[in-house]
C-alpha cells in the first residue's frame, strides 16, 4: 500500500468531489471489472465454459480490481499503460491474464472488443448516474412544489431584462423552477448499455466460437449487467458506430447542470442585500471581509453552467465525427467529456437540493420591491384600461415618480370623459384598488395551480426513456 495521494484536479473546482465517486477511476475500472466478469459467467451459463474456468476466470478479475482499488500507485500505473494502446481495456486485460491458467485466460474476453468493453463499463456507469439523478430530481421537484404552495400569495415584483415588470407571486415563480425540473426528469434517457459488436461490430469472432449458443450467450450477459427483467427484452444490436445515443445522454446530464444554474441565478439575484427577497442556510464565507455571508451553493451551481456547453460541444463533435467502424479519436474524446459531464450532474443536483432546503423568503422585502417599482408597474394595466381615453403623456404623468397615482388618474379622466356615443366599460373600475399589485396577478394562480396538478399527475413513459414509474 502507497501513501501517495493520486493525482485529482477537485482543488480546481470545488464542488466536484460531490461527484466523484460516480465516474472517478475506481468507478470506471470497478465497471471494466463487471463488464468482464458478466461475459465469463455468461459463457457458462451458455454452456461454452466448465464451472472451474468461469470461477477461475472471475475470481482473477475480482483480485485484479481489488489491487488496483486498493493502491493509487497501481491505478496510476494502469493510466499509463493505457497510453500504448489507447485505451484501458488492455493493460487491465494484461493484468487478469498474469494470475490465470491458460484455459481461463483464452475465456477471459473471448470474442470481445475493447470498445465493447469500454462501451458497456461507460454505459453501466451512465445507468447509475441515470438513476441518482431521476431520484434526485424527484427530491427536489417535491422541495419546489412545496415551496410553491407555501408562498402561493406572496407577491414579488416579475422583472423582464433585469428590469421590474409587473407583479406576480413567488409561488408563480418556484412552480415554473418545479416544472423545469420535472421536465428534465421525464426526458431521462433509455440506457441500453449492453455492447457486443466484436471487432468490427458483426460479431464474426463470437458466432465462430459460441455457434448456436449465440443468442443464449448474448442473451445471458444481458442479464448479467442488467438483471433478470433483461431476459425479457431483446438483445441490443451492436452501437459502436452509433454515438447519438452518447449524445442523449450528454443531454441529459447537461439539462441537469442547466436547470440548476438556471434556479441559482435566480436565487443569486434574490439574494443580493440590496433585494433582499432570499437568502440562504448554506452560505460561505470571505477570506478577506468577515462581514460577508456568500451564497456559495448558488454561486457552484452557476459555475457548473457556464462548464457544460464546452464539455457538450466535445460531444457533439464526437457524434458527428464517428467514422467507419470504430473513429480513430473520436470515440477516444468522449469518454473525458462523458465522465466529466456524469460527476458534474451528480454534484449539481445535489447542490440544488442542498440549495433549495436552506432557501428562505422575504415576503416583506418582495412586498417592499414591489411597492418601489410601484406605480411603473402599472403601466400596462393603465394602457389597457384607459388607453382609450388617455394619451401616451397623461399615462406617463400618472406613474410618475412620487406622485399620486390615484389622484392623477381620477384628474387625468375627469379631463377626458368617456364617450358616451361609444360602449365604455370603465365606469365600474375600482380606482382605489386599481394599483394594488393584488388586483392585478391575472392568472397567475390558476397557472400555478395548473402546474403543479401536471406535475404529480401520472408521468407519462415515452419510447425513448426509460420506464421509470411516475411521481406519485
Amino acid at each position: 500500500m502507497t501513501d501517495t495521494a493520486a493525482h485529482t484536479r477537485f482543488l480546481f473546482a470545488p464542488g466536484d468531489l460531490r461527484g466523484a465517486e460516480a465516474i472517478d477511476d475506481v468507478a470506471l475500472v470497478s465497471a471494466l471489472g463487471d463488464v468482464e466478469s458478466a461475459w465469463v459467467n455468461a459463457q457458462a451459463h451458455a454452456g461454452l465454459i466448465s464451472a472451474d474456468v468461469r470461477a477461475e476466470a472471475v475470481a482473477g478479475i475480482e483480485a485484479t480490481t481489488r489491487s488496483l482499488l486498493a493502491d493509487s500507485s497501481e491505478l496510476e500505473m494502469l493510466a499509463a499503460n493505457s497510453e500504448s494502446g489507447g485505451n484501458p481495456v488492455i493493460p487491465f486485460l494484461a493484468a487478469i491474464r498474469s494470475r490465470l491458467s491458460h484455459d481461463a485466460s483464452r475465456a477471459l474476453h473471448k470474442g470481445l472488443t475493447s470498445q465493447d468493453v469500454m462501451d458497456s463499463a461507460l454505459g453501466l456507469l451512465m445507468s447509475r448516474v441515470a438513476r441518482q439523478t431521476h431520484a434526485r430530481l424527484d427530491v427536489i421537484c417535491d422541495l419546489l412544489v412545496g415551496l410553491s404552495d407555501a408562498h402561493a400569495s406572496t407577491v414579488c415584483l416579475a422583472r423582464t431584462l433585469t428590469q421590474p415588470a409587473l407583479p406576480t407571486t413567488f409561488g408563480l415563480k418556484a412552480a415554473a423552477w418545479a416544472s423545469e425540473v420535472q421536465e428534465v426528469q421525464s426526458l431521462t434517457p433509455r440506457i441500453d448499455y449492453v455492447q457486443v459488436g466484436g471487432a468490427a461490430g458483426t460479431r464474426a469472432a463470437i458466432r465462430e466460437f459460441a455457434g448456436p449458443q449465440t443468442e443464449a450467450l448474448l442473451r445471458q450477459f444481458q442479464v448479467q449487467l442488467r438483471g433478470p427483467d433483461a431476459a425479457l427484452t431483446s438483445v441490443p444490436v451492436p452501437w459502436h458506430t452509433d454515438r447519438v445515443r452518447v449524445l442523449n445522454w450528454a443531454s441529459h446530464l447537461t439539462q441537469c447542470m442547466t436547470v440548476g444554474a438556471s434556479i441559482a441565478r435566480d436565487v443569486l439575484v434574490g439574494a443580493r442585500p440590496e433585494v433582499g427577497e432570499l437568502s440562504l442556510a448554506a452560505t460561505g464565507g470571505s477570506s478577506a471581509m468577515p462581514q460577508k455571508v456568500n451564497p456559495t451553493s448558488a454561486v457552484l451551481l452557476h459555475r457548473n453552467g457556464m462548464r457544460a456547453p464546452g464539455l457538450m460541444a466535445t460531444l457533439t463533435s464526437t457524434a458527428a465525427e464517428a467514422i467507419e467502424e470504430r473513429s480513430d479519436g473520436a470515440w477516444h474524446a468522449e469518454w473525458p467529456a462523458l465522465s466529466e459531464l456524469m460527476g458534474l450532474a451528480v454534484s449539481s443536483l445535489i447542490m440544488l437540493e442542498t440549495m433549495v432546503e436552506g432557501l428562505s423568503v422575504n415576503p416583506e422585502a418582495m412586498r417592499a420591491n414591489v411597492e418601489a417599482a410601484s406605480p411603473g408597474i402599472f403601466a400596462e394595466r393603465l394602457t389597457i384600461t384607459f388607453g382609450h381615453r388617455l394619451g401616451k403623456p397623461e399615462i406617463q404623468g400618472i406613474i410618475a415618480g412620487g406622485s399620486d397615482p390615484v389622484g392623477a388618474l381620477k384628474t387625468a379622466l375627469e379631463k377626458h370623459p368617456a364617450d358616451a356615443a361609444n360602449e365604455d366599460n370603465t365606469a365600474d373600475v375600482d380606482l382605489a384598488g386599481f394599483f394594488s399589485p393584488d388586483n392585478y396577478l391575472g392568472d397567475a394562480e390558476a397557472i400555478r395551480q395548473t402546474i403543479i396538478a401536471t406535475i404529480n399527475g401520472p408521468e407519462p413513459v415515452s419510447p425513448g426513456l426509460l420506464p421509470f414509474s411516475s411521481r406519485k
